[in-house]
């Protein structure tokens, strides 16, 4: 069965001005942190986004939600565009589509009791009675994983963990369809990270929301995600469902990123190859001709100086822009 498309980017671009000078004026030079990207998502399902640092990830959840406006491209969202409506139009959007942040100390209002964080959203989108908020609040409490008694506390006297729990109650106050994840676990302790997986995966089931989950974590974006999205510079490298990445990836960086993830055997680990790149990832001001990534790849040809690999269906949902792989 063919499930519903429910968000859809086209060639999505996020420019900014660089600045410059003592007091960081801008100038002409662009910095190209989104550069063509395209995707969807289904709804029901997660889209794993991974890369390094610089690769654009988070200015991705950023202009999708439009709290970056976009250079160009379209955001579909249940076949509507919001690319270019104006603040006022957004609303509805923000009901639907929410965001969690990376940080759980920095996301949350330290004023604000817990459940006047949970309330806030219920009251900007004219949701329920103050008195059903505030029941509401409790609910979505227990739905994360806290308990009622936690409503009158404040964020500084909680863990990491749980302040993230926090977030996530509030962004599902709104009773959303749609939810991107930015590194949402990566300022938590290990050992309290699978536990907030864990949680991403039972709300998805129980409410079938719909995730645009973005980490540097394969390992985890493999647990979590139907299909896997590999970024870099800005541009989408290679796309296919989170078993075909990890058991035949093409892109040349894809290879070296699935091989640098720990596989918990000693024996396989010592044994197994490991792809070292070198240098590190290019300024997205002063990107190479033709393929971005030729720089760092050992494969790299002379088309690869001069022609950019468009993204292309390789196999059967498998997507791939490389020239290693043109017919």
């Amino acid at each position: 069965m063919v499930k519903e498309t429910i968000l859809q980017i086209e060639n999505l671009k996020k420019y900014f001005k660089a600045r410059s000078g003592l007091f960081g004026s801008e100038s002409k030079i662009m910095i190209k942190a989104l550069d063509g990207v395209s995707f969807s998502v289904e709804k029901g399902n997660t889209l794993g986004v991974v890369g390094e640092t610089g690769s654009g990830k988070s200015t991705l959840g950023r202009t999708i939600i439009r709290l970056y406006d976009p250079t160009d491209g379209k955001i579909i969202y249940k076949g509507r565009d919001y690319s270019k409506v104006h603040e006022g139009d957004l609303k509805s959007f923000r009901k639907s589509v929410q965001m969690i942040f990376q940080d759980p100390y920095a996301s949350l209002d330290p004023r604000l009791t817990v459940q006047e964080i949970i309330a806030e959203p219920m009251e900007i989108h004219n949701l329920y009675t103050p008195t059903e908020r505030r029941e509401k609040a409790k609910y979505f409490l227990k739905v994360v994983g806290l308990n009622e008694e936690h409503a009158g506390r404040y964020p500084h006297e909680f863990s990491g963990g749980q302040r993230q729990r926090i977030g996530l109650a509030r962004a599902l106050a709104v009773e959303p369809e749609f939810i991107i994840a930015d590194e949402p676990v990566s300022a938590l302790d290990v050992s309290i990270q699978a536990q907030i997986i864990n949680t991403f995966e039972d709300l998805q089931e129980e409410f079938n929301l719909s995730y645009l989950f973005i980490s540097h974590d394969l390992a985890m974006v493999k647990h979590i995600s139907d299909r896997i999205m590999v970024m870099y510079l800005g541009r989408v490298m290679e796309v296919a469902s989170s078993k075909d990445i990890y058991k035949h990836p093409l892109h040349p960086y894809t290879q070296a990123l699935i091989s640098a993830v720990p596989i918990p055997d000693p024996t396989v680990e010592k044994s197994r190859e490991k792809i070292i790149l070198e240098g590190d990832i290019s300024s997205n001001i002063n990107i190479p001709s033709g393929c971005r990534f030729r720089i760092r790849c050992k494969y790299t040809m002379d088309i690869c100086k001069k022609v950019e690999p468009q993204l292309e269906e390789i196999e059967t949902g498998h997507s791939v822009a490389c020239h290693l792989y043109k017919k």
